[in-house]
């Protein structure tokens, strides 16, 4: 699966995933050809770019919850964009918590795994998807962790608005990406604090909610001591940030692949809780059957049997002599998964020279 810009896209490329709206209609469908007609509604759309699949690569098969998630934060991200500029603009939080019970609704239910599927971010949407799907991935983590309702809401609620200050970063900065200047640092650091002052300063949102952000706001900013006692919905904001943080899709760099995220989340177990770590592995799909790896031997293989105790142990058929690995044996050990990979077209590439 490649990002590829409108202005990159070619006749005869097909869509590795399908296109909505932000009222959740559907543009375009997984595995569409795209036609010139096509490439000028792409471009008219105002779209930054689309997923397509490379020449030898089959389309994936959505299940209707796999689509049903697409369109919903293709709808979600609309509504808190609005309720964001209602925030700033001083007029409160109006629907923020209706929100939050829609994605409860959706998924703070015990309904086994689902497949969470990364949205594109750029400069300008940034904080509203990843907001977004920061509060997703609170909503599975709790519901797994046996917290009741009312803290799942308190929890998502956090997660939907713990970002705003940056909301009211000037988008002239935002677009520079890390090339910043000491003034633009100092308006970012003053952004994010007024933010947090929102919301602290906003009654009408939950007390417990208002903590779950400065907790997690003094954590990231070096401001907590360290024997500060975290709420549980702190530590689940904290997994659910860093881990849609590694992993977010986005115009300006290559993401981390989620076994990447958990391995190193595992391996900071003084900062990230171990118990909203496994909570979250509990509710998403990381190495699920058919999933193809590459292991520290070396070689590469594919995911024939999920570990439920240790997921990052599974079942691989290595594609070099059909041979079995079973990571959590003995027989094994020293064997582990290195990454997902990165591309199924095994082909070697050649420059214009080379050809």
């Amino acid at each position: 699966m490649l990002f590829i810009r409108p202005e990159e896209l070619k006749n005869g490329m097909r869509l590795a995933r399908p296109v909505y709206n932000d009222k959740g209609v559907l543009l375009y469908d997984i595995n569409t050809k795209l036609t010139r007609q096509r490439l000028d509604g792409i471009r008219n759309f105002g779209l930054l770019g689309v997923y397509v699949l490379e020449p030898a690569e089959p389309a994936p098969v959505l299940t209707a919850e796999d689509m049903e998630f697409e369109r919903f934060q293709a709808v979600a991200v609309a509504e808190l964009r609005k309720e964001m500029a209602d925030m700033i603009a001083g007029n409160g939080v109006k629907s923020i918590q209706k929100l939050s019970e829609e994605i409860i609704r959706m998924y703070g239910k015990e309904h086994g795994k689902i497949n969470f599927l990364k949205s594109l971010r750029s400069s300008e949407d940034q904080v509203y998807k990843h907001s977004l799907s920061v509060g997703i991935l609170c909503a599975i983590i709790s519901v797994n962790m046996g917290l009741s309702y009312m803290e799942q809401v308190n929890i998502v609620t956090a997660a939907l608005i713990h970002e705003i200050g940056r909301a009211m970063i000037p988008a002239k900065i935002l677009k520079k990406g890390a090339d910043l200047s000491e003034e633009d640092a100092y308006t970012i650091n003053r952004c994010e604090i007024e933010g947090n002052e929102l919301i602290q300063n906003d009654y009408n949102i939950p007390s417990i909610t208002r903590i779950i952000v400065s907790q997690n706001f003094k954590e990231i900013s070096g401001k907590s001591p360290s024997d500060a006692k975290l709420l549980e919905g702190t530590k689940v904001l904290m997994v659910a940030d860093v881990f849609d943080t590694l992993t977010a899709m986005s115009v300006d760099g290559e993401p981390y692949s989620d076994v990447v995220a958990v391995k190193y989340m595992l391996s900071k177990e003084d900062r990230y809780d171990k118990k909203a770590v496994g909570a979250l592995l509990k509710g998403i799909n990381i190495l699920n059957p058919g999933v193809c790896v590459e292991l520290n031997n070396g070689e590469k293989g594919l995911v024939i049997s999920e570990n439920k105790d240790n997921i990052l142990k599974p079942v691989v058929l290595s594609f070099k002599g059909n041979k079995v690995y079973d990571l959590d044996s003995k027989d094994d050990a020293g064997i582990n998964i290195q990454d997902v990979m990165k591309s199924m077209d095994e082909r070697v590439p050649f420059t214009p020279e080379q050809q």
